[in-house]
This record gives C-alpha cells, sequence and structure tokens, in this order.
C-alpha cells in the first residue's frame, strides 16, 4: 500500500492525463504567467501535464514533485521536445529557495493530497518564503463532492500490456473533514497478471473561507477566488474548480 505515485501508479496517471491534457486550466494558468519574467515553480508537477504546454510558451518554469517515477516520465517528455527543466525530487510541504520564484502554481487541486491543516500551512509557509516580494501563488483546490462507493473499472492499452485501475473502497471522515480512497492497479500482458498496486489516496476538503483564512495565516494578501477557470467568476454551489491568487507583501 502507497502514498506516493510509485511505478504503476505514475504509468496510469500518464494514460489517463496525458501532456498538454486541459479542462481549461492549462490555457488559464498561461494567461495569467504570460510576461513573467522570473522563475516559476510548480510543486507536484507529475508527469508534466502543464509544465510542458507553460515552458512551450517561452515561460521558465521548473517541476517539483515527491515521486521520482513521475519525475522520469516528465523528463522523458521534455527530453522528446528538447526541453531541459530544472525538476527537483523534494516534498513541497519542506522544500524551500528563499526567493527564487516570481510565481509558484498547482493547478488540478493537487494540495489536497496534503494531510490536514497542519502540513498544508507548512506547505503555504514554504512558498512564501521561495517566493520575492510580490510573488504569487495560484492554487487550485476543487470543490467537494463526497463520494463512497466504490468506482468504475479504468482500462487503457499499450499492445502487448493492459492496465486497470479501480476504487475499491471509499471512507469519509466527518471530523477531520478528508476522503481517503483505497485504488487498486494491475497491469496484464497477455491474461496474466504482471504486477499490481494498492494506493491509498487522500483528499482533504477545504471550504472558500478555511483556504483563505490559509493563505493569510501563512503571511499571504490579495487574496480572490476565480471559478472554473473564468476570470472574474466567483464560485457557486455548482463550481467544480476553484482557483486560489493571492501574493507575498
Amino acid at each position: 500500500m502507497s502514498w506516493s505515485y510509485s511505478t504503476l501508479v505514475a504509468e496510469v496517471y500518464d494514460f489517463h492525463l496525458p501532456v498538454g491534457y486541459s479542462n481549461g486550466d492549462v490555457e488559464y494558468y498561461e494567461r495569467h504567467l504570460t510576461g513573467a519574467k522570473g522563475r516559476i515553480l510548480e510543486p507536484a508537477t507529475g508527469n508534466g501535464r502543464v509544465l510542458i504546454p507553460l515552458l512551450q510558451a517561452g515561460l521558465r518554469v521548473e517541476g517539483m514533485d515527491h515521486s521520482p517515477e513521475m519525475l522520469e516520465i516528465c523528463r522523458r517528455h521534455c527530453a522528446e521536445r528538447d526541453l531541459d527543466p530544472a525538476l527537483h525530487v523534494a516534498d513541497m510541504a519542506t522544500f524551500v529557495q528563499p526567493h527564487a520564484y516570481e510565481a509558484i502554481i498547482i493547478p488540478a487541486g493537487s494540495i489536497r493530497n496534503l494531510d490536514g491543516r497542519e502540513m498544508t500551512m507548512r506547505a503555504l509557509e514554504c512558498f512564501h518564503q521561495s517566493l520575492g516580494p510580490g510573488g504569487r501563488v495560484l492554487i487550485d483546490v476543487a470543490a467537494a463532492r463526497f463520494i463512497t462507493a466504490p468506482g468504475p473499472l479504468r482500462v487503457w492499452t499499450r499492445d502487448p500490456d493492459l492496465w486497470t485501475q479501480q476504487s475499491v473502497a471509499v471512507d469519509y471522515d466527518p471530523v477531520a473533514d478528508r476522503t481517503t480512497h483505497y485504488i487498486r492497479y494491475e497491469k496484464w500482458r497477455d491474461g496474466e497478471l504482471v504486477t499490481t498496486e494498492l494506493h491509498r489516496f487522500i483528499l482533504q476538503h477545504w471550504g472558500l473561507k478555511d483556504f483563505e483564512d490559509l493563505l493569510l495565516d501563512a503571511g499571504f494578501c490579495d487574496v480572490h477566488v476565480d471559478a472554473d477557470y473564468r476570470e472574474g467568476t466567483r464560485p457557486t454551489a455548482e463550481s467544480s474548480d476553484w482557483t486560489f491568487h493571492a501574493r507575498r507583501p
């Protein structure tokens, strides 16, 4: 059972969310970073889904992830496109490069994988230290959806192999306001199981006011939120994705 994105999990992630796939977030982040001259950090960069299009747009983006397996896939995708960004194997709750960045971005709600308020606060404080004066954070926090039933079986094929993924159990902790998914990954060849992993995947839920307070407590200011990657659109009960903007004074 794994917390991290190990080899099999990373392979499936790359099939499910390939480089350049966008639900509007890639274009949204590019719009808001246009004109940035300094270094930009993307914690939880994964396979480079967002990182690579931003690099191709001419931005100075670095990636960071706690999973070496994910970053190895990212490096391969970068090399295929003659890109060579700095990629750091590190934890966003401990990684600090004082005053190094103009912006720090976390698309896709990856900050929700941090376990609880204390760890999330540590990450935000690290971001604050790593930004120069006036530096910005842009952080996605997906609206909470409480689904506690097992999910459907998903299948990907790359001849001669077949990969499957299924959420086999889900638990919601109302005290911690946290959902834990147990996801089984399997790789098959010629009808025989090659390898399998059970991954424990935690999602921390945040309300709008809760996360705004976290940003303010971490020392940020000028907090505002866009919904569903549309500038100036306030979140409603129907919104799926919230993007928090804040600035280091």
